[in-house]
């Protein structure tokens, strides 16, 4: 992690605009848009960091000059999946964390947005990003296969996450929708990239000094947090960030059984559903 999290804004992604892969720039910062949402979004803030690059409605914007840098290569050879994976759960460790960095907001005069979905998300990803296991109740978010690069004047690709969301339900506006009795969302997203440009977390210890989690020899570091949500009170946040097959990870939970969300990793990591957990 290198501390630059992203930040788009809240709002919508035309669908004219996905499905043309057309070029657009942004329009807001995360601080004004946010502002709309008011208590609701309070508690969902540490999700909306993880997602905020599908909220974003703007105007097409012109081509950058000079090429495109690429990020590094990342074809490899099909892996070894294994038929069974254990996790021991006292062998996980839940680092304390204090929540996501304040966001960026990338200048419009000088970024642009170019969408990937379909066979050019396929292509870029090199992979299926959909966990091959997921809590039960939990369902995909219809902007999933989609994910937006940030482009700099100067042809430099300085953002390229992709996020896919599974909660219990949507809004009509594709938000996660909230629980009464909590004030908050229930559910995971996931994000993805090959930079490595991810939403920071805050930890209480410095990154030297946190313990990690081996998950089929990826090191995984998780942290917890717990998150203010009035007026019912405190729910459990729960960060994952890795790297493997040249991607970089990252996923953040709420009301999600802490086994639940280590067995979600694993299915990642290691390809397959059939993961046991020991308690």
């Amino acid at each position: 992690m290198n501390g630059k999290d992203l930040l788009m804004g809240l709002g919508h992604v035309d669908e004219v605009y996905i499905q043309a892969a057309e070029e657009k720039t942004l329009r807001k910062p995360f601080g004004t848009a946010l502002r709309r949402y008011g208590a609701m979004a309070a508690c969902f803030a540490v999700l909306i960091v993880a997602t905020t690059v599908f909220y974003t409605r703007s105007p097409v914007g012109p081509t950058p000059p000079g090429p495109v840098v690429e990020p590094p290569d990342i074809s490899h050879p099909p892996e070894f999946v294994p038929e069974e994976v254990t996790v021991d759960m006292g062998q996980v460790y839940f680092n304390d964390a204090l929540g996501s960095q304040e966001d960026i907001w990338y200048d419009p005069n000088d970024y642009t947005i170019t969408v990937l979905t379909g066979q050019a998300f396929s292509d870029y990803y090199q992979r299926d990003l959909t966990p091959l296991w997921l809590p039960d109740g939990l369902t995909p978010s219809k902007r999933n296969g989609t994910a937006e690069q940030v482009i700099a004047t100067d042809g430099t690709i300085v953002s390229d996450m992709a996020v896919l969301d599974f909660y219990s339900g949507f809004q009509d506006d594709n938000l996660p929708e909230l629980y009464e009795d909590t004030n908050a969302a229930k559910g995971l997203s996931l994000s993805a990239s090959r930079l490595g440009m991810l939403p920071h977390w805050d930890y209480v210890l410095p990154e030297q000094e946190r313990q990690t989690t081996d998950i089929d020899g990826i090191a995984v570091t998780l942290g917890v947090s717990i998150r203010l949500c009035e007026p019912a009170g405190t729910v459990e946040v729960i960060n994952a960030e890795w790297e493997s097959g040249g991607l970089h990870f990252q996923l953040t939970a709420q009301q999600i059984e802490r086994a639940d969300v280590v067995k979600t990793i694993a299915s990642i990591i290691t390809g397959t559903a059939d993961i046991t957990i020991i308690n």
